[in-house]
């Protein structure tokens, strides 16, 4: 762990494309979304390049500051964003659409299990959304429901975040193996889910649950604070610091764990 902060705060210049793109992106996602049909279709498509890019060129930064912790210019490893989009830019867009794949399959088998183990809650789409749109409509929304429903309501709710933590959980090893192992982002699938169940699954799963807890703590304190404006400021600086921290973190994990390293150890020979 120690290792691990010391490399984020080595290389806090990998923050620099997250916060670009995340700044970008959002301007963009924003002047897109309205529109026609076509237009939405281009919006997303475009941004789905720019994701793609993104992937390519920062998680290659990653790579090289776990491959390279000694490296005397720290600065210089923004330099390796555009080598990384010219070697990684086709594999990136192939591992999204593998795990916008994997999430829908997923989502389908979770809402399948659902429906036969929970039960329709009788609640319309357009009823919910309206519920939404501002607490007194939530309030209002929850107290015209029947306790049966209620009850129906919250197990979903956890369906639903398990097939979310499920999802993310299956694909905690896949970029690392798409950039360490193999750019084929299909293979790259099957070897991280043959390196996530390996000997070392209750390793990662340890991992998995710490980067899940870190997380929920910064959700809980940016809805805290979000009606100050400077402590809201500092809570999301937090969370790019943070996102940095992980990604470094599980591309260390897993150069220590299924990388060799050092010739004689960290060399996974059973996966």
């Amino acid at each position: 762990m120690k290792n691990i902060f010391s490399l984020t705060n080595k290389y806090i210049v990998i923050a620099t494309p997250l916060i670009l793109f995340s700044l970008i992106s959002s301007v963009y996602l924003t002047f897109s979304a309205a529109g026609k049909v076509i237009n939405l279709i281009i919006a997303i498509i475009l941004f789905t390049l720019m994701l793609g890019a993104f992937i390519a060129g920062w998680f290659n930064m990653i790579k090289l500051a776990v491959k390279e912790p000694y490296r005397e210019d720290t600065n210089s490893l923004i330099k390796e964003f555009t080598p990384g989009v010219g070697e990684y830019f086709l594999s990136s867009l192939g591992s999204i659409f593998v795990m916008t794949a994997v999430s829908l399959l997923l989502v389908f088998v979770s809402y399948y299990a659902g429906m036969k183990g929970i039960g329709d809650p009788g609640i319309s789409a357009g009823a919910f959304s309206d519920a939404m749109e501002s607490t007194e409509a939530l309030k209002a929304f929850l107290n015209a429901l029947t306790s049966e429903q209620l009850v129906k309501l919250n197990l979903w709710n956890f369906l639903l975040l398990g097939t979310i933590s499920l999802t993310y959980f299956l694909l905690i090893l896949y970029l690392p193996a798409m950039f360490f192992k193999n750019r084929n982002p299909f293979i790259a699938f099957f070897i991280s889910l043959k390196d996530l169940f390996s000997r070392h699954f209750f390793k990662t799963l340890l991992l998995y649950i710490i980067i899940l807890a870190a997380n929920f703590i910064l959700s809980v304190l940016s809805a805290l604070v979000s009606g100050n404006l400077i402590f809201h400021f500092f809570v999301t600086l937090v969370n790019f610091y943070y996102i940095v921290l992980a990604g470094i973190g599980v591309f260390y994990y897993y150069n220590e764990t299924f990388i060799e390293t050092h010739l004689g150890r960290n060399i996974d020979k059973t996966v």
